[in-house]
């Protein structure tokens, strides 16, 4: 029988309420559709040939990075954290004892406003004030700045690390 009787077919058994008969008209439908069955031999093992050269040279590829580009990366880690320390310890040493001072001031200054009997808004105010100080600081700017750059960095890194996961998955599939 021909594809387009089955359907026919297959559409009045199930607009008559014949489950079975629809059922059997369908399975000729879907097997007029779907073709012949599975791959033959020689493509099914041309293409299991292609997938093993391909796991080979992407097992040689990890292989190599393993080998050459993890030490690498980890004397570059070492280089750059050698090289940046001084600014990196100046920076935390600056950071801290500008913390400190805006600690200490404030105590300080809350201590003598309070004997006095100023209010809240004045308070508030001298600690804004003494907030705006701070970061008007171009040491504190900079590493402000700084941090802000590595977070960025550090974002761009995670996201292809995780776009790589994903494509290694979906070639996986």
């Amino acid at each position: 029988m021909d594809g387009q009787h089955d359907y026919e077919r297959w559409i009045q058994a199930e607009a008559g309420g014949r489950e079975d008969e629809a059922d059997a008209a369908f399975a000729a439908v879907f097997r007029a559709a779907a073709g012949p069955g599975a791959a033959s031999s020689r493509f099914t093992a041309q293409t299991m040939a292609a997938v093993a050269v391909a796991a080979e040279r992407d097992a040689r590829r990890a292989r190599i990075v393993r080998r050459l580009g993890m030490p690498s990366a980890a004397a570059l880690a070492l280089a750059l954290g050698y090289a940046s320390s001084g600014l990196v310890m100046s920076a935390f040493s600056a950071i801290l004892v500008g913390a400190l001072d805006l600690f200490i001031g404030s105590i300080v200054y809350v201590a003598t406003t309070l004997r006095s009997g100023s209010d809240v808004w004045t308070v508030a105010g001298n600690l804004g004030k003494t907030a705006a100080a701070l970061l008007t600081n171009p040491a504190v700017t900079t590493t402000i700045l700084a941090l802000q750059g590595m977070a960025v960095a550090a974002l761009i890194g995670l996201q292809r690390l995780l776009r790589s996961e994903r494509e290694w998955q979906s070639w996986r599939s």
